[in-house]
């Protein structure tokens, strides 16, 4: 698990640091403030980034705030085109949680759901527990499932690693959204009282 971990790791982060890399340095040159903003983002991201890669695992917390930071560095380069709703309740934020599980899914909602539109849509995280389960759901207003094409290796990974964590008690499901996007959930056993 932990090497499919880091082998997940090192297929996103090096994309995705060289593009917001790439991005702030043209901001600075037009606009600083917006730059600084994209900046502070992207050393968030690589905090939280870091930290979830030298613990077996994480909390809900800090994948959401993870995927949050990721989120804003994105908002930053689409603007309005980008909206983000999160409701990650108190009492939920302290679970434990595998880390690395939310961030691809995000990642997927993000490149094959919002950004071909040119109107851009809504990323929204949930969480919730319910009769024994844990679900953490990431939908997008996206294209929906005819322009997401066939699973990518992030997803595959995440399915794997779901695998040999929870066997078949860890779930990851997709369902498409009317009018229009995807809906991931993320199921893992939890009992309230951990």
């Amino acid at each position: 698990t932990e090497a499919q971990l880091k082998l997940l790791q090192a297929q996103i982060e090096p994309h995705f640091l060289f593009n917001t890399l790439s991005n702030v340095q043209s901001l600075l040159d037009t606009d600083v403030p917006r730059g600084k903003t994209m900046l502070t983002d992207l050393t968030r991201f690589l905090r939280a980034s870091l930290a979830q890669t030298r613990a077996p695992f994480s909390t809900l917390q800090g994948e959401v705030e993870l995927s949050e930071a990721y989120l804003s560095i994105l908002k930053v380069r689409m603007g309005d085109r980008l909206e983000v709703h999160i409701d990650l309740p108190e009492e939920l934020g302290k679970v434990p949680f595998a880390p690395m599980l939310l961030q691809p899914l995000v990642e997927n909602a993000v490149l094959h759901g919002i950004d071909p539109q040119i109107r851009g849509g809504r990323i929204s995280i949930f969480v919730r527990s319910d009769n024994g389960l844990l679900r953490v759901t990431i939908s997008d207003t996206g294209t929906g499932f005819a322009e997401h094409g066939s699973p990518g290796l992030g997803i595959a990974n995440v399915r794997e690693r779901l695998e040999a964590l929870y066997g078949e008690a860890g779930r990851l499901l997709f369902r498409p959204l009317q009018p229009q996007g995807v809906e991931a959930v993320i199921e893992v056993p939890y009992a309230d009282s951990v």
